[in-house]
């Protein structure tokens, strides 16, 4: 065998080895419209199908499901009761990704006339053996939380609500990124409706639990994927 040959087979060779692997998408992202006299639904969310515990994978793809059928029933029964102008429902999602933890944000735009709200709900879990659903008092400190919340609001009057702060809620929607924890509030909470959805970012140093704060700092990411119909 030529010694040319040996040389170009193994140049080959790492070459194949060196080129990077398409990341496999842990979730498809399923639309659904759906449109009758009094109401109209039209919603993104993702459905997972990669993840590393398939109990797990099981239970966010129901919490998802039963969260948008919730909200479903809502404005359909909205609507029934008022007849006239109809119901328009938009749900989006966008999924955050932080090293092993996942935050699926879900917002709820809902609309008549000129009656227009929209609320947040997050599900946020580590994608891990013996991961699960966490909530945010799992995360942080809810008391030190308040106080660091309150100062940002404070900051900036002209921008929030003058009412005083009464708090997360149990159920407020966040998510990570790198050394902070991202609140997303519903329209209206903490600032006038203008804003739309506001999200405070708060530093996670004096508020993580210590649970959370024994593992390895990880690499910030922000993971998105193309959109599919289905």
């Amino acid at each position: 065998m030529k010694p040319w040959f040996i040389v170009f087979v193994a140049l080959t060779m790492l070459f194949i080895q060196s080129q990077p692997v398409a990341a496999v998408n842990p979730y498809k992202i399923v639309h659904k419209d759906q449109v009758a006299e009094d109401w109209e639904v039209h919603v993104d969310y993702p459905l997972f199908e990669g993840l590393e515990s398939k109990d797990l994978q099981d239970t966010v793809n129901h919490q998802i499901v039963q969260k948008l059928e919730e909200t479903f029933r809502r404005v359909k029964r909205g609507a029934g009761e008022m007849m006239g102008m109809p119901y328009l429902y938009y749900e989006e999602t966008s999924v955050f990704k932080e090293e092993d933890f996942y935050s699926v944000v879900m917002t709820s735009h809902i609309s008549r006339g000129e009656r227009y709200n929209s609320t947040v709900t997050s599900i946020n879990f580590n994608d891990e053996r013996g991961g699960a659903v966490k909530k945010l008092a799992d995360i942080v400190h809810i008391d030190r939380l308040n106080k660091e919340v309150k100062k940002v609001l404070e900051t900036d009057p002209d921008l929030y609500s003058k009412e005083p702060f009464a708090g997360v809620r149990d159920n407020t929607a966040f998510y990570l990124e790198d050394d902070k924890i991202v609140l997303v509030f519903n329209k209206f909470e903490v600032a006038a409706g203008v804003h739309g959805t506001p999200e405070i970012p708060i530093p996670l140093k004096g508020i993580l639990k210590e649970e959370m704060d024994k593992k390895e700092a990880p690499l910030p990411s922000y993971t998105t994927y193309p959109q599919v119909e289905y």
